[in-house]
């Protein structure tokens, strides 16, 4: 059964709000009515005992920055995105593009515990690239992109729109950020010359935009993703790319009915590129 347009924008709008509120989880495939006595737990949890947490005062005069990483503590960004533009706009060829971020020492990212380079997967000369999240702990692991399940989920979409043979995928930024903490927008400004320089070389006709991270790393837009999916935009000034934003693979795997929203923006995104 094909939903109304009205039911289709009900899902959309549930879906967009679990995801800006990190909520994506799902635990059961059907709802569980636990006020039945045959679904309650057997055993009753015994009482939290009470505890007690000293809290330490900050002094005050401390140069206090919780919320970055400590790899960004002492960085000059000026000097190290000077670094980062030059290095990226001296490459000719992927090859030269990755040796690059090899001997870039003064990225912070890289010094965060990824196993290292995470390169893209597919052709080379790609009539679609496909941009997705930070590397999760496979993709660190093989340091390709999009490995695992959620590879396999992309290679199956791909191959039934007929354009796997002729798709690149890379995931957003280069090394795996501690823990997949977040990036934040100094880890965006330093990866996006070498990102603008991967596009530029690859040279793709469509560019898929998988989760906010990848919309902010290669638009530099700071939107929630339930705004932006689904609608046609262009990246670059002579000859624009048609670029679509949809929701990334993981998600996908955790919540199924998402399935076919993300279904309907890579189709439109292929008619409208002529793939």
């Amino acid at each position: 059964m094909i939903p109304s347009d009205d039911l289709r924008s009900e899902i959309e709008s549930y879906l967009g709000f679990l995801i800006d509120h990190e909520l994506e989880d799902a635990y059961e495939t059907e709802p569980l009515n636990r006020t039945l006595s045959e679904n309650k737990h057997a055993f009753k949890r015994a009482a939290a005992a009470p505890a007690q947490i000293h809290v330490t005062p900050v002094q005050t005069g401390n140069n206090v920055s919780a919320l970055k990483p400590q790899s960004l503590a002492h960085l000059d960004l000026g000097t190290v995105l000077h670094e980062a533009r030059q290095r990226a706009s001296a490459a000719r060829t992927l090859d030269e593009l990755y040796a690059e971020l090899e001997a870039f020492q003064h990225m912070p990212l890289r010094h965060e515990g990824g196993k290292g380079v995470v390169r893209f997967r597919g052709h080379a000369q790609p009539d679609i690239l496909v941009i997705g999240e930070i590397p999760d702990e496979e993709e660190d692991a093989r340091l390709s992109a999009f490995s695992g399940k959620a590879g396999e989920m992309m290679d199956k979409a791909l191959k039934a729109a007929g354009i796997f043979d002729k798709a690149m995928l890379s995931p957003c930024v280069f090394w795996r950020p501690a823990g997949g903490r977040p990036l934040t927008a100094e880890d965006v400004s330093l990866n996006a010359p070498f990102m603008h320089a991967l596009i530029r070389l690859a040279a793709p006709k469509a560019i898929l935009l998988l989760g906010a991270s990848a919309v902010s790393c290669v638009l530099n837009l700071d939107q929630s993703l339930a705004k932006l999916r689904g609608r046609l935009v262009s990246y670059g000034e002579n000859q624009a790319l048609p670029v679509m934003a949809s929701y990334p693979p993981n998600f996908l795997l955790r919540q199924p009915q998402a399935k076919g929203l993300f279904w309907k923006d890579l189709l439109q995104l292929v008619d409208n590129a002529k793939l």
